[in-house]
């Protein structure tokens, strides 16, 4: 593997880790501190910024990372052009967050949380824009720092809030003091490092260019979100709090999982941005996809393994039963890190509205199935549907990524192929009494069965495996 990528996945993985930590320490912490009523009512809170956070701008980042790296765009008035863009989307996202609100019937109870969202919207947003306009320049460590600030400033603060007095707006305030301060530390760093950018290109004219390269990819950042958050705002409507804590809290562990995929794939976009070729000098995206893929089988199986403990510690004897949620959205990994890879490759060609219609395939897939579901299955169907609508993403993804000309298999796929079979018949063996003994000799065929070779080690070995890729012969939609 090409070690500019390994330490470049190594920064960000790091940095991503650490901030993830971070946040995942705040939320154990709301959970241990916070009875299970109004930890389910922040984590409720929290899913709803995330689906209407998205649809204000969670397209722009990865534009601006595109843009970056082709042209080398930076300094103050290209990040204030960011801001003015993303302000664009956060003022009739904010009406649609109220207005949903409202049409589910809660806004009486959480009406004075909104304006904190609304808050959270703008600072979290602006301090995306600038960690990713320096990973555009491969400048990780600057964007690293950036989301660890923000990061440390929630905990610190969420910390305080639970000890004291446990009140929900503050908790939610905790987040937009830790958007603020990341966001003026971005700005500073920005400004040291690039100054005020290029000079004669008025602000105006990059704010519209941006909005233009950013809809498709932020209207399909959106629909993936709400697919995402869509479940909770279901179990919410349908059932207590208490239930959306129980399927919340090991999704908090699923989040977490998403630090190897993102670190990986943001080191090597820049470089097929630039090139808008699959076989990029950094690393080929089919060996990056067996890699990804490799990681994922072995999180199943250490999950498997490891779900009753690691529930019972984090989360505490009140959340037993997240055990079989949690060993159920593990498998989500799967096709969730080659979706990773896929949607690279897609934005990399500028395929920004195949991201969009993807997204809403699977969408439409998950409201279907979490309607028929919930109502009797509860928090269970949850976690079953967060699979079938991954899996359903990425037959999606691998059509659309053809399309464009582009090979969309990971390397080997035959033998990962054999090797997931096995992990999933030793899971089934290990959560059923009395088939151990089967298990462990599924787990150990498993093991002898992943594609992993010397080569794969050596730094001047040339991925020779993932073949070559044919011209881009037309454009999705």
């Amino acid at each position: 593997m090409n070690p500019e990528v390994l330490k470049g996945s190594f920064t960000l993985g790091a940095a991503d880790f650490s901030r993830k930590a971070l946040l995942a320490m705040t939320v154990l912490l709301c959970a241990r501190l916070l009875s299970p009523g109004t930890f389910g009512d922040y984590i409720f809170l929290i899913s709803f910024y995330q689906i209407f956070s998205v649809l204000a701008g969670a397209g722009l980042p990865n534009s601006l990372l595109r843009a970056v790296a082709r042209t080398k765009n930076s300094g103050m008035r290209f990040a204030l052009a960011s801001v003015f863009v993303r302000l664009i989307y956060i003022v009739p996202a904010s009406g649609l967050m109220y207005a949903f609100m409202r049409m589910m019937g809660f806004s009486q109870q959480y009406v004075p949380a909104l304006g904190l969202l609304t808050l959270m919207m703008i600072f979290r947003g602006t301090s995306e824009n600038v960690a990713f306009i320096f990973q555009g320049h491969e400048d990780r460590l600057s964007a690293a720092k950036i989301g660890v600030a923000q990061s440390t400033t929630t905990l610190f603060v969420t910390l305080a809030v639970c000890l004291t007095s446990k009140n929900l707006l503050l908790l939610i305030g905790a987040h937009v003091l830790g958007g603020l301060l990341s966001s003026v530390y971005g700005f500073i760093l920005l400004w040291l490092k690039y100054g005020a950018g290029k000079p004669g290109e008025a602000i105006w004219e990059q704010s519209r260019s941006l909005l233009g390269e950013s809809h498709w990819l932020n209207a399909g950042s959106f629909v993936a979100s709400v697919y995402n958050r869509l479940d909770v705002v279901l179990l919410r409507r349908l059932f207590t709090p208490e239930a959306v804590a129980i399927y919340a809290a090991p999704y908090r562990i699923l989040d977490f999982t998403q630090i190897v995929p993102a670190s990986l794939m943001v080191t090597i976009l820049p470089s097929l941005c630039r090139t808008e070729e699959a076989n990029t000098e950094m690393m080929h995206p089919r060996r990056a996809a067996r890699f990804l893929l490799l990681i994922a089988i072995s999180l199943v199986v250490m999950i498997t393994l490891a779900a009753p403990l690691v529930t019972l510690l984090l989360f505490g004897a009140k959340y037993y039963g997240s055990i079989p949620v949690l060993q159920i959205l593990i498998w989500a990994t799967v096709p969730m890190y080659w979706n990773f890879v896929l949607n690279s490759q897609l934005i990399a060609r500028s395929a920004d509205r195949a991201i969009l219609y993807a997204a809403i395939i699977a969408l439409a897939i998950n409201v279907t199935l979490n309607l028929l579901l919930i109502p009797k299955y509860g928090y269970l169907a949850c976690a079953g549907v967060t699979l079938a609508t991954e899996f359903a993403l990425l037959g999606t993804n691998i059509y659309f990524v053809r399309r464009i000309g582009v090979i969309p298999w990971p390397e080997n796929l035959g033998r990962l192929i054999v090797t997931t079979i096995l992990v999933a018949g030793f899971c089934i063996c290990w959560t059923r009494a009395g088939y151990g003994p089967i298990g462990t000799a599924l787990l150990i065929l498993a093991i002898f069965s992943f594609p992993v070779f010397r080569s794969d080690f050596l730094e001047s070995e040339v991925p020779r495996r993932a073949g070559n890729t044919t011209p881009v012969t037309r454009i999705v939609g």
